[in-house]
C-alpha cells in the first residue's frame, strides 16, 4: 500500500495541505465526531492522568457556484466542538465551540484568491506537507503556523509549479498597510515528489521599523522548505526545515501502511525572544508515533503517542516541562 506523508493528517483533518480553493467541493455540510482517551504526564504539571476528550471533532459546511463568465464563488465555515476544553477538572466539560475556518473566495483561470480564517501561504507550502494531526506538531518548530485569520491569500499553479502569497492586516495603532506576509512556491517533479519553500516576514522589512512579532516572538523573517513524498518502497518520507535569525528547526516524518512517525528538533539561540531560560545551544525534540485503523466505512481508530523533551526550555528550567500524552480515539464521520 503507498502511504503519502500527508495521508494521516489528510485522514485526521479532513483537509489537505493544498491552496484552500481547491478544497471547496459541492455543496455540503458534515459532521465529524472524534472522542476517546487521553493520558498525559508532565507538560508544566507534576500529576499524571487520564482524561476523556473531544481530539479535533468539528461540524461545517461549504460549497461553490458558478459565476458564468470562468469564475467560481466558494466558502466555508467549519466549527471545532470540544466538550472537555478548558481548565476543568471533571468529564462535564464547558461545550464551548471554537472557529476552525470561516472564509470566501473566487477562483478561476487565473487561480484563486480567498480572505478570511483557514491555511494560508506559509501553511500551504511548508507547514502543510509534514504536519501531524492532534497534539502532535508544531511544538518544536520555529515557525508553526495553521489555520490564521485575517489573510488574504491568492493561490496558482503552472503545470508542476505552485505558487502564493498571503498579506495579513489588521487595525491597530501602528498603521500599517500589511502587518505580516507570506509567499511561497512548490515544484512537483518525479515520483510525486514535491519540493517547497516558502517566506513569512512583517512590516519590520519594509519600512525598517518594529514589526509584528511572527516564529520566535521576533519580527526577523521566517524562511522554511520542506521536501515530501519521496518513497522508499512502501515507506513514504518527507524532510522540512525553518530558520529565523538564529533560530533553527528540523522535521522527518515517515510513513508506513497505517504507521507514522514524526520527528521535530529546535535549536533556540540564547538571545532568542523563544529562549526561556537565557541558555545557549536549548535543543527540544518531539517524537510521535502513531497508528490509523480503518473500522469501516466513515468510522476509524487513531493512536498516538508523544514524547516531548523540552530540554529546561522554560520558564522554570524544570523536567516537568516535559512531556508525554498517549491518545486512543473513535473517529466517526456522521455526515
Amino acid at each position: 500500500m503507498k502511504f503519502r506523508t500527508t495521508a494521516i493528517a489528510l485522514a485526521v483533518t479532513g483537509t489537505v495541505a493544498a491552496p484552500v480553493a481547491v478544497q471547496a467541493g459541492a455543496d455540503e455540510i458534515y459532521a465529524s465526531a472524534r472522542v476517546g482517551v487521553e493520558y498525559k504526564d508532565g507538560d508544566g504539571s507534576d500529576t499524571a492522568d487520564f482524561d476523556v476528550r473531544s481530539v479535533g471533532s468539528r461540524f461545517g459546511a461549504r460549497g461553490e457556484t458558478d459565476l458564468g463568465n470562468g469564475l467560481t464563488g466558494f466558502g466555508r465555515y467549519e466549527w471545532g466542538v470540544d466538550f472537555n476544553n478548558g481548565d476543568s477538572d471533571d468529564l462535564s466539560g464547558d461545550g464551548s465551540i471554537s472557529i476552525r475556518h470561516r472564509y470566501v473566495g473566487l477562483k478561476g483561470d487565473f487561480g484563486s484568491a480567498f480572505v478570511g480564517q483557514t491555511y494560508h501561504t506559509f501553511y500551504n507550502f511548508v507547514v502543510g506537507g509534514t504536519d501531524v494531526p492532534w497534539v502532535g506538531s508544531g511544538f518544536n518548530q520555529v515557525a508553526y503556523v495553521g489555520r490564521t485569520d485575517n489573510g488574504l491569500s491568492y493561490a496558482g499553479s503552472s503545470d508542476a509549479f505552485a505558487f502564493g502569497a498571503t498579506a495579513y492586516m489588521s487595525r491597530d495603532s501602528g498603521e500599517d498597510a500589511i502587518d505580516v506576509y507570506e509567499v511561497g512556491a512548490s515544484y512537483t517533479f518525479g515520483n510525486d515528489m514535491t519540493l517547497g519553500a516558502a517566506m513569512q516576514g512583517t512590516a519590520a522589512d519594509i519600512d525598517d521599523g518594529d514589526g509584528t512579532p511572527i516564529g520566535n516572538s521576533n519580527d526577523e523573517p521566517v524562511f522554511g522548505v520542506v521536501l515530501t513524498g519521496v518513497m522508499l518502497g512502501d515507506a513514504s518520507i518527507g524532510l522540512g526545515a525553518q530558520v529565523q535569525d538564529d533560530d533553527s528547526s528540523f522535521i522527518a516524518d515517515v510513513g508506513f501502511n497505517n504507521f507514522y512517525a514524526h520527528l521535530e528538533m529546535e535549536f533556540i539561540d540564547e538571545d532568542s525572544p523563544g529562549n526561556t531560560n537565557g541558555t545557549d545551544d536549548v535543543e527540544p525534540v518531539l517524537v510521535t508515533l502513531g497508528y490509523n485503523q480503518p473500522l469501516g466505512r466513515k468510522t476509524r481508530m487513531y493512536y498516538e503517542a508523544l514524547f516531548n523533551d523540552a530540554d529546561d526550555g522554560c520558564a522554570t528550567a524544570d523536567s516537568d516541562c516535559d512531556g508525554t500524552w498517549f491518545y486512543a480515539v473513535l473517529k466517526y464521520d456522521i455526515i
